[in-house]
């Protein structure tokens, strides 16, 4: 175990990689695939857990991380939605925080719901997700990433991530950031590929990720934190589309030797590749820096049968919507995933007067065609945009009895794979070195993964955090959760 010395406490230093909603049957797909794979080795020198998430309601990443890093469930740190007002959680301060206020250094990457970055004396560096509200980065020279980043965000709603052809000239002047030559080659080909077969087309999300990782990992080379994390959603995406070809007996399904199959059965494993690829470099700085890694996720995806598609509706120009439902003051728009939308406002009055004008938008049928998930927090608002066959099919809305075409109210239809893979509340934890008596993937509660962490950095922990996971002993049944009177 890599031991370093921090105020007289002997602590591991640890290089988190969190693999955004990969379970463990992926994780055992790929290395029965691949048994020499860096995710083979590390598995064979780590602690293995399955988390699990208490979450209720529908379960998403930008509920269920924070649910990690802070050690609550969604019922009480209230996140809910992409770039909602995080002041209802301030009492449970996420691990970035409680460890910079401890003493040790941190180093945060993409990192769900970490937005605006954390200027403190220990933040080493600090790049927020990619739906961040904005640019904003420690240090700064990561900002011409991080912009080019939540761009691509803002362009494709329904993907977290892309880049097209028009976008390399500008990728160029990231250099600074930390991006490699040899990545833009990587993007260069790639988009080759694309010429020769268009289905390349599906894969090129896979390439932002690999701009991402060189500028992680330029400054945890430099600055080389106690704590550190990288996100990833790159596999995650994958999953949902085409779980299916993966693992068709949840499906009843048999693959074709036509070529369509065949590329979207091998798409998981190249996501994987890319992951494992990824991981051998982080073995190599930890060996070099004295890190032990960990690899963990929030939740885990599973097969789901969406039944038939319905073209989406989507959000193409907040301005033209504004003007045709009559509303005369500010709205701001923020980032967020398809089919969802998020609105930020300067009064209660306002973001309640638009709610009244929004769902009074309807399909031929009088179902709405915008709905609310959570209740706005603060001045924040986030809804969900509901498919209509009726819609998809005369391309017209209805604002209380006028009816509109959907062009002129700024909305529009996009179809995309139908979703095969689906949340689900379990996830994976691997622990290099880490020695405890728990059997191997026991199910521990994501909750308990903070207090565990503070406790491997020496830093207290609160009344509200679960009791932890100990080196050991079996882990303890977790206590309810406490709300602390402030």
């Amino acid at each position: 175990m890599s031991i370093v010395c921090r105020i007289g406490i002997a602590v591991s230093k640890l290089l988190c990689y969190e693999l955004n909603e990969v379970p463990w049957r992926v994780v055992d797909h790929y290395v029965k695939e691949r048994p020499k794979s860096n995710l083979a080795k590390l598995l064979q020198r780590s602690a293995q857990f399955t988390t699990r998430t208490v979450d209720g309601g529908e379960l998403h990443p930008w509920s269920t991380w924070p649910t990690v890093h802070r050690g609550v469930s969604n019922a009480v740190h209230n996140i809910h939605s992409l770039n909602q007002d995080l002041s209802p959680a301030k009492k449970y301060p996420p691990i970035w925080e409680l460890l910079t206020q401890g003493g040790r250094s941190c180093g945060i990457f993409g990192s769900l719901q970490s937005y605006p970055p954390v200027a403190h004396e220990q933040m080493m560096f600090h790049i927020p997700d990619t739906f961040a509200a904005g640019s904003s980065t420690i240090p700064t020279r990561c900002e011409p990433f991080q912009a080019f980043n939540l761009m691509q965000t803002g362009e494709n709603k329904a993907v977290a991530s892309s880049i097209g052809v028009g976008q390399i000239p500008m990728a160029l002047g990231m250099l600074r950031s930390g991006i490699k030559p040899l990545t833009y080659l990587k993007v260069a080909k790639h988009l080759l590929d694309e010429r020769r077969n268009a289905s390349y087309k599906k894969r090129r999300a896979l390439l932002q990720p690999e701009l991402a990782f060189d500028v992680f990992l330029s400054c945890l080379k430099k600055y080389q934190p106690d704590y550190v994390t990288f996100f990833s959603n790159h596999v995650a995406g994958v999953m949902h589309r085409y779980w299916k070809y993966t693992f068709p007996e949840d499906f009843d399904y048999t693959l074709s030797d036509s070529g369509e199959d065949q590329f979207h059965r091998e798409t998981l494993m190249v996501a994987m590749d890319m992951f494992d690829s990824q991981l051998g470099k982080l073995v190599k700085v930890s060996k070099r820096y004295g890190y032990d890694v960990v690899v963990m996720s929030s939740m885990g995806q599973e097969a789901i049968e969406r039944g038939e598609y319905i073209p989406e509706i989507k959000l193409d120009s907040l301005e033209k919507l504004l003007q045709r439902i009559g509303i005369n003051y500010t709205v701001n728009q923020n980032l967020a995933m398809q089919p969802d939308v998020a609105f930020e406002f300067d009064s209660i009055e306002n973001m309640e007067h638009f709610q009244s004008a929004l769902y009074s938008l309807h399909d031929a049928n009088d179902n709405p065609i915008f709905k609310q998930r959570y209740a706005p927090v603060g001045l924040t608002l986030n809804v969900t945009i509901r498919s209509s066959k009726a819609v998809a099919a005369d391309k017209h809305v209805y604002f209380h009895d006028e009816k509109i075409p959907l062009a002129e109210l700024g909305l529009g239809l996009m179809e995309r794979d139908i979703g095969t893979g689906y949340h689900q509340p379990e996830g994976i934890l691997i622990w290099e070195n880490f020695e405890s008596n728990i059997p191997s993937r026991s199910v521990i509660d994501s909750r308990s993964i903070l207090p565990t962490l503070l406790k491997n950095f020496g830093v207290p922990t609160a009344a509200y955090m679960q009791p932890g996971v100990s080196r050991e002993t079996q882990m303890p049944e977790p206590h309810p959760e406490m709300v602390l009177n402030t």
